[in-house]
């Protein structure tokens, strides 16, 4: 059955993702916020050669790694089952953010800048042993850190106050009618 993983924190993008960029990583991302109507890994399609080659590389599982709406960081998407992060972070990173992506230069990718520089720090929970580690990202290195030990007899405790909220809060936006996002997301001051 796995895991499920509940994480907080963000990494800030310099310069920040262009809408290509954004759109890429948000189209592979498995959340639930992004697109109900689809699981797993979602591709950007295979009208190009380079962008199929690029993403039969990816990791195993699906990334829960979304970008903001204005493109100044990467955060943790509030996807089910997100246990594949650290993976999928390299991935993204290594293949179409960073200085020597695999993504530069390459047909499909010329709105990719391939200049990113990453830096922050994401905390994960484990609900199955209540395990805490950091994934911390310092000029584009990416660190893991146990922040605190699991304890395997902790997954047949009863939920934690902070993870009832969350299963709530997701049990809630799955109901939710799906909203139409205007093209000018920053120009639009509806919200």
């Amino acid at each position: 059955m796995g895991y499920q993983t509940d994480f907080i924190g963000y990494l800030q993008v310099l310069p920040a993702l262009n809408e290509s960029e954004r759109a890429l990583v948000d189209r592979i991302s498995g959340s639930i916020f992004l697109d109900r109507s689809v699981t797993g890994l979602r591709s950007v399609g295979d009208q190009d050669a380079a962008r199929a080659e690029l993403l039969g590389m990816a990791p195993n599982g699906w990334s829960n790694w979304t970008s903001c709406p204005t493109g100044c960081c990467l955060s943790y998407d509030g996807g089910d089952k997100a246990n594949h992060m650290i993976p999928w972070l390299k991935y993204v990173m290594a293949t179409f953010l960073v200085s020597g992506a695999k993504a530069e230069g390459r047909a499909g990718f010329e709105a990719f800048t391939c200049d990113h520089v990453l830096n922050g720090m994401v905390v994960g929970s484990r609900r199955d042993n209540r395990e805490l580690y950091a994934i911390t990202v310092r000029d584009n290195q990416v660190e893991v850190e146990m922040l605190w030990p699991g304890v395997k007899g902790w997954s047949t405790y009863p939920p934690l106050a902070y993870q009832n909220e969350i299963d709530r809060f997701r049990e809630w936006v799955v109901e939710q009618p799906r909203l139409d996002i205007p093209d000018d997301l920053m120009g639009w001051r509806g919200w």
